[in-house]
């Protein structure tokens, strides 16, 4: 028994190592740049094990994305389940604020925050036959319920206008992590929590402002 749990701590280290070789060298070169040959060389592991664990570069990028992005995802899933349990019908504040609150989450799945966007931002290079995948598989299905639940809050808006808005809240999110103050101001202590109410406050205010192309009798 000790032998197998000792195997298997290794095969897990050995994973790990792999991804986070992966990760740092497709943020500094790209998908396209990086081989599977300089991952293995800077995990300090076997080029087999690379084919081992992931079966090629593609499935070893989509792991490195899924290894970032479906802690936080799961945890905005849960928090809009606990949400409409509560409510038959949140608001777009609740709404948003479940969305955006797991970013703390982070923390507790290693590294660092601010890789994200940066790992984001080079998938978003490569070629759409590559990129598109790995987006919508991470994506989609969160990104449905969230905004199925905003149409719910906001009858009166199209649900294409609202799927506009949805999107432009992932970028505003992304800018929060990547900049710690705005354009032309000073970095300061403020906290990250105080930053994500300041967020959550302009992107409710983005999402529920109405205009002529934006109302319609139903969602469409």
């Amino acid at each position: 028994m000790a032998q197998t749990a000792q195997h298997d701590d290794s095969r897990t280290g050995t994973r790990d190592r792999v991804l986070d070789a992966a990760e740092q060298l497709f943020v500094e070169h790209g998908f396209s740049a990086t081989s599977l040959r300089a991952i293995a060389a800077q995990a300090q592991v076997n080029l087999a094990a690379t084919h081992y664990h992931f079966g090629s570069k593609l499935g070893l990028l989509a792991e490195v994305f899924h290894r970032r992005i479906a802690p936080i995802d799961e945890a905005r899933i849960a928090a809009l389940d606990e949400l409409q349990a509560r409510v038959e019908r949140p608001d777009v504040q609740a709404l948003v604020r479940a969305y955006l609150t797991p970013l703390y989450a982070l923390n507790r799945y290693g590294g660092s925050i601010q890789v994200i966007p940066a790992l984001i931002g080079r998938i978003h290079s490569e070629p759409e036959a590559i990129s598109k995948p790995l987006l919508e598989a991470e994506f989609s299905k969160t990104a449905q319920r969230f905004t199925d639940a905003l149409c719910g809050a906001l009858p009166r808006m199209s649900k294409a206008d609202i799927r506009w808005r949805f999107h432009f809240m992932i970028g505003a999110m992304l800018q929060l992590i990547r900049f710690s103050a705005p354009i032309g101001g000073q970095l300061d202590t403020e906290n990250f929590a105080k930053s994500l109410d300041r967020l959550v406050s302009f992107v409710v205010g983005g999402i529920t402002q109405t205009s002529d192309y934006s109302i319609t009798e139903a969602n469409t």
